[in-house]
């Protein structure tokens, strides 16, 4: 998850032959093609790096160069050592060769394999790194028993190492081809991080032991993927810690947009077995002095009580994060922001659907995490509202409608916030307007007829999905909890029974008499 700013392609290739005849393979590449890659690549303005750069930067989010690649070369061909290795070298580009150890020094047929000699030499450039890549190459390790697979695992590794006199840290899958017997094993024999074959950037990889690669006849879609994905909405990773102060609520306008802004306090979310108003969660946790409501959830119908959310969700009385088990809209949800924190510190990433339902990923990137839920928009980075354009490439359909909208960020001055349109708006004037309030990170709630600020026992926001009842119930909310303000302190709060005038009623058809 720290990675979760950039989106870095590994690319996998294989022999590199003079020219393609009626031997070739389809998976072979040119001397020409490679060339025409690899200027590519410099017209892309592509860095390569190593795998211990990419190993750094996936587990720990050690940054690299923002138009990062990894170049892989799978089974140890001759022609990587004749053609592509001076290529390599000419333009400094660092690149990992996978080893099955049972053909090296094989020079027979058409696709001949490197021998130890010129492998010992590769392990003394800077540049290259060798992988483990088996002994004899199965099709599929599945399909092989655990200790057939522990053999091929093992035993490679063992050999690389003796003949090398270096440690191995990295594994490919031949094919591609795992699972999770696989992967343990691949663990267990001390390999920290290894490939397969599936088309996607290294950041949205299930693990860490089952990294992504495109094949090098996919460079182009792989460059494109990662231009899709930055432009969707990918913009870092956010982590700021929770400055506790007074809790305050204002109403200001801004870019001709009426606010509503609660600072200060900390924050914690709540589930509901059903559904409530977000003032009824406030009533019922203790020390909680303020509220909106939270996350998405499944069912949008009013009268609904469903309480299945949208993405992964924790809240601090919950033991593990319940995931999202329904895979038909994960695509649609790649890439929105998750919302995390723990006590201590808070955290915004881009949500990837393939990793971000497993509670080891929550615990390594944050070990004391209490809730987490997925929000709808990057609303503001860095004190900047997001462009139209931006949100738009990856959000719902009614992104810029005009409605009521909540949001929740931090400040410029790292307090927590939790805020709400007292008018409709869109998303993108939403932006702007609290951007301008000097908030400094935001992300869309739950809006329309959800939209909930809760100030004490003051409703300062609502949805008005009827002239009784001033919000839609929800299944979640964010409390805050903290010290009122006394200059801000409401004096009373309104019976939430009370009829409440609004011009945001449910449209009604008009009936026309029959003439």
């Amino acid at each position: 998850m720290r990675s979760q700013g950039q989106r870095v392609p590994v690319i996998m290739y294989h022999d590199i032959i003079d020219r393609r005849d009626r031997n070739a393979v389809w998976f072979d590449t040119t001397l020409e093609e490679f060339q025409d890659q690899m200027k590519q690549l410099q017209e892309w303005g592509a860095v390569p790096i190593s795998l211990d750069q990419l190993y750094d930067h996936l587990t720990k989010g050690t940054p690299v160069p923002e138009t990062a690649i990894v170049l892989t070369f799978d089974d140890n061909y001759q022609g990587f050592y004749d053609r592509a290795l001076p290529i390599l070298r000419q333009n400094k580009y660092p690149a990992a060769v996978f080893v099955h150890t049972g053909f090296v020094g094989n020079k027979e047929g058409l696709h001949p394999k490197m021998d130890w000699t010129e492998l010992q030499e590769l392990v003394k450039d800077p540049l290259i790194t060798i992988g483990n890549h088996t002994i004899t190459h199965p099709t599929d390790l599945t399909k092989l028993d655990p200790e057939a697979q522990r053999k091929e695992i093992f035993e490679a590794k063992a050999d690389l190492e003796q003949h090398l006199g270096k440690k191995i840290d990295y594994f490919a899958y031949p094919e591609g081809n795992n699972d999770l017997i696989t992967q343990g094993l691949v663990r267990e024999a001390g390999h920290k991080m290894a490939f397969t074959v599936h088309n996607g950037p290294a950041e949205e990889s299930p693990n860490i032991v089952a990294v992504d690669r495109y094949i090098q006849t996919k460079l182009k879609n792989a460059w494109d993927d990662r231009e899709t994905d930055l432009k969707g909405g990918v913009l870092g990773v956010l982590r700021s810690p929770i400055k506790d102060a007074p809790v305050k609520y204002q109403e200001v306008e801004q870019e001709g947009v009426k606010l509503g802004l609660i600072t200060g306090g900390v924050p914690t979310s709540l589930m509901s077995p059903t559904r409530e108003g977000v003032l009824d969660f406030i009533k019922r946790t203790p020390g909680s002095v303020a509220g909106i409501n939270g996350g998405f959830f499944a069912m949008a119908a009013v009268a609904a009580t469903d309480n299945k959310m949208v993405g992964p969700c924790k809240t601090a009385d919950m033991p593990e994060v319940a995931p999202d088990l329904e895979q038909f809209r994960w695509e649609k949800l790649r890439n929105r922001p998750l919302v995390a924190w723990s006590q201590k510190e808070f955290a915004i990433v881009p949500f990837v659907p393939e990793s971000m339902h497993d509670a080891s990923v929550f615990a390594d990137f944050m070990p004391d995490m209490t809730d987490t839920f997925l929000a709808g928009v990057w609303l503001v980075h860095g004190g900047v509202a997001r462009e139209r354009d931006d949100m738009d490439t990856f959000s719902s359909k009614d992104i810029q409608d005009a409605r009521k909208r909540a949001f929740l960020g931090v400040m410029a001055d790292g307090s927590f916030v939790i805020g709400a349109s007292l008018e409709s708006v869109s998303s993108a004037n939403l932006a702007k307007a609290i951007a301008a309030a000097g908030v400094s990170e935001a992300v869309l709630l739950d809006s329309g007829f959800s939209t909930s600020l809760v100030y004490g026992q003051s409703i300062k926001a609502f949805g008005h999905s009827t002239p009784t009842n001033p919000s839609r119930p929800i299944p979640h909310a964010v409390l805050i909890k903290g010290v009122l303000d006394p200059a801000t302190a409401p004096l009373g709060a309104p019976d939430p029974a009370a009829p409440v005038s609004t011009d945001e009623r449910p449209h009604r058809r008009r009936r026309h008499r029959r003439k």
